[in-house]
């Protein structure tokens, strides 16, 4: 495959796709914060929040790779169905677990609340699987960062890398007004940094054991579809128009303990060296080798 080569992306090619997800993203999405709520800071916004993806595909091309085999990562499918239901089950499992801590503990939530509309569900999963965290996100994090990472560090450690360049990343969305997480309290917004390193190592282990990005990215889409099946009791968690901290704090501690856990235990099971029982995706599986 022919192209123009440029010698820094070639040596470079982790830091150049930082580089190029961090421009995208932030230059698109930060006319936004300067916006009034209308559809044009949202589309800004979710048009930014593809930079992963555009910048693996210009990293992949510029290094003369082939571009069809990173894309192709994302319509692997055929991984065994344990993988499926894993990735649609383990975050169902942990909203699960933690409403059933906080029911015990006397946390704010109601069991007796009636459950989502199936609808609902399903279009928050499509939204999340296409433009909030799957098809915008997991082919540049996963798909070409993980790979890359792999062959230098051992899996965990490059896990951990995404996950604080990940957060990062996530920076002007914590600046829009509009945004949700421009409304974290100081206990969300350490329990989302803490959530956000947690969940790199958890689709880290779905990537390197399936070296599908269509794993990774219904995984992700399924975290955060399940966090609306968490039965929260909002006269516990508003009183009199007041954010309640402790209540807040009591539902973040909760979930990034259950959370914790079950990364913890992938660690232990896998091993930290490639959180595979396989061999795992490197710079050459993305580049269409074996």
């Amino acid at each position: 495959m022919t192209t123009t080569r440029v010698p820094w992306v070639d040596d470079h090619p982790v830091v150049a796709f930082f580089v190029g997800a961090f421009a995208f993203t932030w230059v698109i999405s930060a006319p936004a914060a300067f916006m009034e709520e209308s559809w044009t800071p949202w589309i800004l916004i979710y048009i930014g929040s593809f930079g992963p993806p555009v910048s693996a595909a210009a990293v992949t091309w510029l290094r003369g790779d082939d571009v069809r085999a990173w894309a192709s990562q994302i319509v692997r499918w055929r991984v065994g169905g344990i993988w499926w239901v894993a990735a649609f089950g383990i975050p169902i499992g942990i909203v699960g677990v933690t409403t059933v801590i906080l029911w015990a503990i006397g946390g704010p939530v109601d069991i007796g609340r009636p459950l989502q509309s199936p609808v609902l569900v399903a279009v928050v999963f499509l939204f999340g699987l296409t433009v909030s965290g799957g098809l915008n996100e997991e082919p540049g994090w996963r798909g070409f960062a993980q790979p890359y990472l792999n062959d230098r560090y051992d899996a965990l450690t490059a896990s951990l890398i995404i996950g604080v360049v990940w957060a990062l990343w996530h920076l002007p969305y914590f600046l829009i007004p509009i945004a949700p997480h421009s409304g974290f309290t100081v206990v969300n917004q350490i329990g989302w940094f803490i959530s956000i390193m947690l969940l790199s190592v958890i689709l880290g282990w779905a990537y390197n054991s399936t070296g599908s990005v269509l794993i990774a990215m219904v995984l992700h889409a399924m975290v955060n579809t399940a966090d609306i099946l968490l039965p929260l009791a909002p006269d516990q968690i508003v009183i009199d128009d007041v954010i309640q901290e402790t209540a807040i704090a009591t539902v973040t501690i909760t979930q990034v303990t259950v959370t914790l856990l079950v990364a913890l235990g992938i660690i232990a099971y896998y091993g930290r060296e490639s959180l595979a029982r396989v061999e795992i995706p490197g710079a050459t599986y993305i580049r269409g080798g074996n």
